[in-house]
């Protein structure tokens, strides 16, 4: 007996090609140019935009290392300030350092 081979709904066939790509790309961990060109002829895109595409998310991952970067940087920075601002102001060192300046401006 043969039976009919199932059918996928029309409003499926986005998910399922989403969670494919998703699995696929998991499972091989990157893509090449060309295997992204023909995925895009595929879904008719042409190549000349996911050459844009392609160039536009390097660039956006770019800033984003740069932005963390640099919020690194304010947060060491931050983190040396308020160190020495504690060691300045809130250590026991401080407070010997506040009692000798009285004894000297005392003994003056």
């Amino acid at each position: 007996m043969n039976y009919p081979e199932p059918r996928i709904p029309v409003e499926l066939a986005p998910e399922v090609f989403e969670k494919a790509s998703r699995l696929y790309a998991q499972q091989s961990e990157t893509y090449s140019l060309s295997e992204l060109v023909e995925a895009g002829k595929e879904a008719k895109i042409p190549p000349e935009f996911i050459h844009k595409a392609i160039k536009q998310v390097q660039a956006e991952q770019i800033q984003t290392r740069q932005g963390l970067e640099a919020l690194k940087d304010v947060a060491f920075t931050s983190l040396i300030i308020a160190l020495f601002g504690w060691m300045a102001v809130g250590s026991p060192c401080h407070a010997q350092i506040n009692e000798v300046n009285n004894q000297t401006i005392q003994v003056k």
